[in-house]
């Protein structure tokens, strides 16, 4: 399949469609995002679920394509993207991170076993240009296993799995949806400073709700964490009661208005916000 995507994407290139190309490198056995520009580099071009393309990149706090577009506004910009990678995009440009018409997605779909891999209900793009769309993981025995269990089972599960927090950030820097510029799990009054584990769990639970609306499940952050605390169980689980209580699924459409204010007022979404940031 990789043949594929690279010869798209040299098609892209060549064609003029794009000025350049943003996916996955692999060079010295190393993985990592990369900005094409040559049509021979893209040989090196890779698509792979384990590792991540988007982030938010520190202390700017601004993702990659957005310090392109920032630096060269007519730009046009390929993006090699899987499902989880194009539902970032989407939640990105609803809060004004990125600017969609800068953009062409490149969809690849996930396989089966790659989909179950990474426990995504949605393992593909909405128009995949390479690979077909497969059935998703929409049962996660993670979440079924701690639901079956009591109120006060889980709320013991929780507290052991987060007492083990070092508070790393490692999850907030790898999601692809943190770009606050004042991070609420930085204050002092919430997670103060020189004690592991925080004091108390809104540690946690601030970034739980502030992604409520946003989570694409990716995974990153449970990928990122030294300390392996399960924190995709519980964002499924989030994402789930979203999706019950508001009949709302993030990173399906640009337009899709979220039900949920989750945004600070320095960064509001595009629809739904007055000039008061309610």
């Amino acid at each position: 399949m990789i043949e594929k995507v690279q010869e798209l994407a040299k098609k892209y290139l060549v064609n003029g469609k794009v000025k350049v190309i943003f996916g996955l490198r692999k060079k010295n056995n190393h993985i990592a995002p990369h900005i094409f520009n040559k049509v021979e580099e893209l040989n090196d071009l890779v698509v792979s679920p384990k590792y991540p393309l988007l982030y938010t990149c520190r202390p700017d706090k601004k993702n990659i394509i957005r310090q392109i577009e920032e630096k060269y506004p007519d730009i046009k910009i390929g993006v090699i993207a899987k499902g989880c990678d194009e539902r970032s995009l989407i939640e990105l440009s609803k809060r004004d991170q990125i600017d969609m018409k800068n953009i062409a997605i490149l969809g690849v779909a996930c396989t089966r076993e790659e989909a179950i891999e990474c426990r995504c209900p949605r393992p593909y793009p909405n128009n995949p240009l390479i690979g077909e769309k497969v059935e998703g993981v929409f049962k996660d025995k993670s979440v079924e296993g701690l639901l079956s269990k009591s109120l006060a089972e889980r709320l013991s599960f929780w507290q052991y799995q987060l007492s083990k927090c070092i508070k790393c950030y490692g999850c907030r820097n790898a999601c692809p949806l943190c770009f606050c510029q004042d991070c609420a799990m930085e204050q002092e009054e919430w997670s103060k400073t020189g004690e592991i584990p925080p004091e108390i769990p809104m540690f946690h639970f601030i970034r739980f709700y502030h992604l409520a609306d946003r989570c694409i499940e990716c995974g990153e952050c449970e990928k990122a964490c030294p300390m392996d605390i399960p924190l995709l169980t519980i964002s499924k689980q989030v994402r789930k009661d979203v999706k019950e209580l508001f009949d709302y699924e993030s990173g399906l459409e640009v337009k899709q208005q979220s039900p949920l204010l989750t945004t600070l007022d320095e960064m509001p979404m595009k629809e739904g916000v007055n000039d008061d940031g309610i």
